[in-house]
């Protein structure tokens, strides 16, 4: 059983990958942790014959002939503590968002939330003998900014800086600032297997892991970031030796003025983007200068740059007053994707109301989804998300995976009538103020939680709030500002002990509902961390034995399809009762885009900006093209 995948050279038209980001509607940082597919696009004429693509697409100096010079000005709210990304204390999805220009990976992201080829050229997915192999070959002309060639000893390099002073045996021990080992893979592979042979190097582990294509994001320049220390200290700032990390992407580091704005020159040695990448056009250097990120907290703030030209791009957190603002305003293009990032409700299981199921599915029903969706939402996106809002956790409605396990089952549509049957097969009655009482447990009143500040979070919960007083469940809010909501309600450490205990140790009544976003991506193992029993991420306290053995059979299925509906089940489990008689743990809101906007006075044309962590508004900056 083996996958073959050689990535020809099919060129993408110019006009399909514009006419895409036209027709698009339209930050993730503050999610649980303060954040947290190759189809090729047919050109105009419908013929996808590589010699006409080659014709339509222009190469990079066509390209920039059509516009102006200038430097692309990005305007963001949340400065990051340092350029680490594997730094603890730095999870920020705007630290990945700038790396993004500056190193490149095997696989990138596409607008569609898959994986496509990057640094790739070609891999080889097999089993050998008692073990699986992996053999990816890279493109033959990739270059440092140094002048270095980038080869696959620098896929190996990675590898050792990752793992430096990892102890296989206990499972113990490293030396580079890094967080889930476990769940990124690295473990898995055997470090005596490796081979490396110019552009081709190669692996094995001993079972398939669907998540190898996530790997070594990014690839580390080995010739300058030699170990672990090395690598530690030249990261957080981006200098090595008084020089800047030498850089395999479009963008050069120049500069970072703390409190002020960080900037990056053009590489002018860039190799170009891979042509099998769907969303980009120019396959050669970026037509502007350099980019200059400026740190402006304030969305006042921040949509008056814009306004005033002083600013070219934003990608930030969803806000009201862009919709308001920015949106309607025929001098900007919205062209928001919808991204890995989920809004959610979740249970704490050991609540004496939530504890039961029953009072679970009574709250599935009763949520109103459309409404959020249609006040809030819709404004910004248009239709770029479905209605009904979201119903899978585990695939994102813009993947071709993706179904609505909690429509299916009639949650999340404002069904009042079905909530009371199940609140009523609990022993609860109505009392006189209108609110579900039980006997024993008292009124159904519950708080939920969220990032103080958030505006469009906070009416979220408000409206959520007057839907659920009409179903007769008492929603109090109790929100924490800012990211220190995470640390003290859902993930304070007694939650985290009442919830890994089952409810034996630590303090399960520091909060009952939360509302907050993951962020997934291409690999949808990667969100088994928030539901598996011994998980420290799982803030809610479910622990099922099988769904933990079946998330690990996911990872290792190999065919696709098998693959996909093995995670459709997982999500089943935890959005319904489908699956798990006592599943039913979180209530997925909506897929929550980043809110994606450039300037049509100062750009000629933009570029797709895929919503993910691994993305961001720099992946394809080669693509933005200033206005002659």
């Amino acid at each position: 059983m083996a996958r073959d995948k050689r990535y020809g050279w099919r060129l993408v038209a110019a006009v399909s990958v514009l006419a895409m980001v036209a027709t698009a509607c339209g930050d993730g940082d503050d999610t649980a942790t303060d954040d947290t597919g190759d189809e090729a696009v047919d050109d105009a004429n419908g013929d996808d014959g590589a010699e006409d693509d080659e014709a339509a697409a222009p190469d990079g100096d066509a390209y920039c002939e059509e516009g102006g010079d200038a430097r692309l000005r990005w305007t963001h709210e949340q400065e990051p503590p340092d350029l680490h990304h594997q730094d603890p204390a730095n999870n920020l999805t705007i630290t990945s968002w700038v790396r993004r220009a500056l190193l490149e990976s095997p696989y990138g992201v596409s607008a569609e939330t898959t994986f496509i080829p990057q640094l790739i050229e070609s891999d080889d997915f097999a089993e050998d003998g008692d073990v699986w192999r992996y053999e990816f070959t890279l493109r033959d002309d990739l270059m440092w900014s140094d002048g270095t060639p980038l080869t696959a000893e620098d896929v190996k390099g990675t590898f050792d800086i990752l793992m430096e002073g990892y102890d296989y045996d206990t499972g113990e021990g490293g030396e580079f600032l890094y967080g889930s080992r476990d769940a990124d893979g690295y473990t898995l592979i055997d470090p005596d297997s490796w081979e490396v042979d110019g552009q081709t190097y190669a692996f094995t582990t001993e079972e398939f892991f669907s998540g190898v294509e996530g790997l070594f994001n990014p690839v580390y320049p080995a010739h300058v970031l030699t170990d672990a220390a090395t690598a530690n200290e030249a990261l957080t700032e981006w200098m090595v030796d008084g020089e800047p990390i030498p850089s395999s992407g479009p963008m050069v580091f120049t500069n970072w003025d703390r409190g002020v704005n960080l900037t990056m020159d053009r590489n002018e040695d860039y190799h170009g983007a891979n042509p099998e990448n769907p969303d980009v056009v120019n396959r050669g250097v970026a037509c502007v200068s350099g980019v200059d990120v400026a740190w402006v907290a304030d969305t006042d703030a921040q949509i008056n740059s814009l306004l005033a030209a002083e600013a070219d791009v934003i990608m930030t957190q969803p806000q009201v007053a862009f919709g308001e603002r920015i949106a309607e305003d025929d001098n900007f293009t919205v062209a928001s994707e919808a991204g890995p990032v989920w809004e959610h409700w979740g249970f704490n299981l050991n609540n004496e109301h939530l504890a039961d199921v029953a009072v679970r599915e009574g709250m599935a029903y009763a949520m109103n989804k459309p409404e959020v969706m249609t006040a809030l939402y819709t404004p910004l996106f248009d239709d770029l998300l479905p209605e009904a809002g979201l119903g899978n956790v585990y695939w994102m409605s813009n993947q071709p995976d993706y179904v609505d396990h909690q429509t299916e089952a009639g949650y999340g549509q404002g069904d009042a009538e079905a909530a009371a049957e199940r609140f009523e097969s609990a022993g609860y009655e109505l009392n006189a103020e209108g609110t579900w009482e039980h006997p024993e447990r008292g009124p159904l009143s519950l708080r939920v939680g969220t990032t103080g500040g958030n505006q469009l979070r906070e009416l979220q919960i408000q409206i959520m709030q007057e839907s659920y007083r009409e179903a007769g469940v008492d929603i109090q809010i109790d929100n924490v500002p800012g990211a220190a909501y995470f640390g003290e309600r859902p993930f304070a450490p007694e939650a985290t002990e009442c919830a890994l205990s089952g409810g034996e140790a630590g303090d399960c009544g520091i909060w009952d509902l939360t509302q907050f976003a993951w962020v997934g991506g291409p690999w949808p193992g990667a969100g088994h961390v928030a539901f598996l029993s011994d998980s420290g991420n799982n803030a809610y306290g479910y622990q099922n034995e099988e769904f933990d053995a079946l998330a690990a059979e996911c990872d290792s299925t190999f065919d696709d399809a098998e693959r996909a509906d093995c995670y459709n089940t997982l999500s089943s489990y935890v959005t319904t009762l489908d699956e798990d008689p006592e599943g039913l743990v979180v209530l997925p809101i909506t897929q929550k885009p980043s809110f994606y906007a450039y300037s049509n006075q100062t750009l000629a044309r933009g570029a797709v900006a895929p919503d993910a962590d691994s993305a961001g508004p720099l992946v394809n900056v080669v693509d933005f093209l200033p206005a002659p």
